[in-house]
Order: structure tokens, then sequence, then C-alpha cells
């Protein structure tokens, strides 16, 4: 069955926290995908270390808007408890 978008966005915001960050025009922001951020949402390359002890790719989400931006964002693995 497919999901309709609205319905899928909605499903997922309901089960994960997001966070709203103002992007600024012209500057590259990292938003952190792995979950161990001390920062989060943005990454602070803890990434590198868990890719080392668990074997695994995690890379940080770039974003570089061309005008200020809110932006709601949310991972999976983010712990925002």
């Amino acid at each position: 069955m497919d999901l309709d978008k609205r319905d899928t966005l909605d499903n997922i915001t309901k089960h994960y926290q997001s966070k709203k960050i103002i992007l600024q025009a012209g500057k590259q922001h990292s938003i952190c995908t792995c979950g161990h951020s001390k920062n989060i949402p943005f990454c602070d390359n803890s990434h590198r270390k868990v890719n080392e002890e668990k074997d695994t790719d995690y890379k940080s989400l770039k974003v570089c808007p061309e005008k200020d931006i809110i932006l709601d964002v949310y991972s999976p693995n983010w712990n925002l408890k």
C-alpha cells in the first residue's frame, strides 16, 4: 500500500521529535545524522569516532541555503528525550 507523503510525514513527526533551526543564507550548515553529536541537531563530527568504533558510515547532512530559512529537521537516530 502506498502512503500519501503528508500521511508519512505526520506519522514520522508523531514518533520523533523535530528541531526548528534558522539557517543563514550562503553559509554551509552540517546537520547530525548519527545521533551522537553533543550539539543536536548540528554535527560536531562525533560520527567519525562512531564510524571507527562500530564500522558504520555516518556522514553529516550539508545544507547551504540561498536565502535565510527556518528548517524543521529530525532524525530517528536522535535521542531528544
